[in-house]
């Protein structure tokens, strides 16, 4: 194999892990906020990142519907465990802002009744 020939090859080998690195990178895409949500022509469109830089996420209904059930399943019991999370947060901080009071703090509802509904999930 002529040196060439070594370099040709090494460029190719070079140019597909440059493609595989690309290929990782993109894996994952993380949508803090939503700025738009329409459907149109049997699609769901969700418009995310900057306004000036908009990127869309188009999401075929009839797969969306198929998967709605698991999708709200999941929301529910995440956000369940996140009120949970800041509630905890919030007893502590009102236990450190009075050392001396013994007594178990109360629940603090969020809202009347929802961590009972969420609990009876």
């Amino acid at each position: 194999m002529t040196s060439t020939e070594r370099l040709q090859q090494k460029i190719t080998e070079l140019e597909g892990d440059l493609l595989e690195a690309r290929a990782e990178k993109n894996q994952f895409t993380y949508i803090h906020e939503t700025h738009h949500l329409y459907c149109s022509d049997g699609e769901m469109h969700i418009g995310y990142g900057d306004l000036d830089d908009s990127k869309w996420l188009v999401y075929n209904t009839d797969q969306l519907f198929k998967d709605l059930p698991f999708i709200i399943n999941q929301v529910v019991k995440e956000n369940a465990k996140m009120q949970e999370w800041y509630l905890d947060k919030i007893k502590d901080e009102l236990k450190e802002l009075d050392p001396e009071d013994k007594t178990e703090t109360k629940e603090i509802p969020l809202f009347e009744g929802t961590l009972e509904k969420l609990n009876d999930l």
